[in-house]
């Protein structure tokens, strides 16, 4: 009863303007003190400046007890309880945070017009400022409070050395194609690349690019250590979500806007992203770095554009889901894998789950916290006891954003066939797993047996979206794979720890696939030295 009273003043506070609350502030000190001087002149044991004291008294202790029964209407409310991560508004200001002031953002037109927002880090703060590589720095070594039993199957030697990147062929983007925009840009410079390893980070379901800076240390975020290595970081944004609603026709009130899948994704949205990166930056081939529904579209993109493979050296899958087995409640589970089409009826057409960022602005951050935790374990069974609570605090403020309701049946469908397929337009009323006798119609699977790209998996054993036997049975020889069993899906992105026990081997991936090394000897023999041996390649 509680929550649902502070939900609904939270709520009207919401719609009355600011000038209102300090109205209604006002009356209240007002009246208290009002209150407080009558009692207080009708009270004969206190006079002159024993009363002044006694009335002073009484304001600090009431107004206290004002602001804790309505914390709604106290300015104190806006402030964060962690830092201000907690309330940063986009990308940029948590960047801004951690003192990356200088973050790009790029805009990529899609073959079906869609217009997508990519950010980037081209650079880390060293690099920027060289006066910080300056005098002695303090290493400091941070010990986990979480013992983690891991597992790790290491066949990077098998791999190093065998695929050599291919610069992407510009006259390929020179053919006639009436379907590809990119044909009528053809005049686009390419850019020089500089030799830094380019790596570009895409989220997973119901996200953005905002959960890479989400944690509470700037140790334990991903994109700065790479940034500070030498990387040049770029981050996706999938259509549809917080920042790439836009369409060059098609307006986000429409449901036309809303009608795209993972099919979708896969055909265009992955390519151009890389393709635009690569001609942004003149490198021969990129890292690509999933979470989630982030590995998903990797997986389905690789596996039907043979020319994505030659452009990504490696694909790193944390939290890989492709074949979920199904949702940990039993109803839920039984309800909508019997028809996934009845998500239409719950949701309709366009987004679904918006009511999540209205409750988030409405309920204070911790109580927000129990709802999604609270919901995550009634759906997959997750504890989060792997992150600490001042974590979620931050991370779940950024956790959701907007995509379709035809993606979220996209997953249900795989889920009721336990097959990484594409979107089937016209499901069948009985159920798939019949033993009458043959299907009327099979969806088209994803074949990512097909992929050349040399993939790093790492999954955790308490992780209920990840059917990690299923997966690598449809998947050629893995790189690398690590399993940490206590780990759940969240815990890839925010878990205690996570610093020490998958941080590490990542960047150590991207070393090792990178091709930088090799260009930078290139270089360096192309070089013009002024005092050297060696000019424009001949001996001086």
């Amino acid at each position: 009863m509680f929550f649902f009273f502070e939900a609904l003043i939270r709520l009207m506070v919401m719609f009355i303007p600011q000038f209102v609350l300090r109205f209604i502030n006002q009356v209240i000190y007002a009246y208290v003190q009002r209150l407080l001087l009558l009692e207080s002149s009708s009270y004969t044991g206190c006079r002159g400046k024993g009363e002044v004291l006694w009335r002073e008294g009484m304001m600090k202790l009431t107004i206290p007890c004002i602001h804790s029964a309505f914390p709604w209407s106290h300015r104190n409310q806006s402030k964060p309880r962690v830092n201000k991560l907690e309330r940063a508004g986009s990308f940029e200001d948590m960047a801004r945070f951690w003192g990356y002031d200088f973050v790009e953002q790029h805009s990529v037109q899609t073959q079906d017009r869609y217009l997508l927002c990519l950010h980037r880090l081209p650079y880390g703060k060293r690099e920027k400022d060289p006066k910080m590589n300056s005098g002695k720095r303090r290493s400091r070594t941070r010990s986990s409070s979480i013992v983690a039993s891991t597992a790790v199957v290491d066949n990077i030697t098998n791999f190093i050395g065998v695929k050599e990147p291919v610069l992407p062929n510009l006259q390929d983007s020179a053919t006639p194609n009436f379907f590809d925009h990119r044909s009528r840009d053809v005049s686009r410079k390419r850019g020089v690349w500089n030799g830094k390893p380019v790596v570009l980070l895409n989220h997973g379901f119901l996200m953005s690019s905002e959960i890479w800076l989400c944690n509470l240390k700037e140790s334990e975020n991903l994109p700065f250590l790479l940034a500070e290595r030498g990387c040049d970081v770029w981050f996706a944004n999938a259509r549809g979500n917080k920042y790439s609603q836009q369409h060059m026709y098609k307006r986000p009130q429409s449901q036309s806007y809303w009608e795209f899948s993972l099919n979708e994704m896969a055909l265009y949205d992955l390519p151009d992203v890389v393709d635009y990166i690569l001609e942004t930056t003149g490198a021969p081939s990129l890292t690509y770095i999933g979470f989630s529904q982030g590995t998903a579209q990797a997986f389905a993109a690789l596996s039907i554009n043979p020319r994505l493979n030659d452009r990504i050296n490696l694909f790193i899958a944390l939290a890989p889901a492709t074949t979920p087995s199904g949702l940990h409640h039993p109803v839920i589970d039984a309800f909508v894998k019997a028809t996934p089409n009845v998500i239409y009826l719950l949701f309709g057409r366009k987004s679904p789950l918006q009511i999540a960022n209205f409750w988030r602005r409405i309920l204070s951050p911790p109580i927000f916290v129990k709802l999604i935790d609270m919901s995550c374990n009634f759906l997959f069974g997750w504890t989060g006891r792997n992150m600490s609570d001042a974590q979620k605090l931050v991370s779940y403020q950024h956790l959701y954003s907007p995509t379709s309701v035809k993606c979220l049946v996209h997953w249900f469908q795989i889920i009721r066939t336990g097959r990484f397929q594409m979107y089937d337009e016209i499901p069948n009323i009985l159920p798939y797993r019949s033993e009458q006798g043959a299907m009327d119609h099979i969806p088209q699977r994803f074949p990512t047996k097909q992929i050349k790209t040399p993939i790093a998996i790492f999954y955790g054993g308490s992780d209920s979206l990840v059917n990690f036997e299923v997966l690598s049975g449809d998947l050629p020889e893995l790189a690398y794979v690590k399993y940490i069993a206590e780990w759940e899906h969240l815990d890839f992105l925010w878990a205690e720890g996570i610093e020490l026990h998958v941080w590490p081997d990542v960047i150590r991936l991207v070393d090792s696939f990178s091709p930088t090394k090799e260009v930078k000897s290139e270089v360096f023999e192309k070089r013009v030295h002024t005092n050297g041996y060696v000019m424009n390649g001949q001996a001086a």
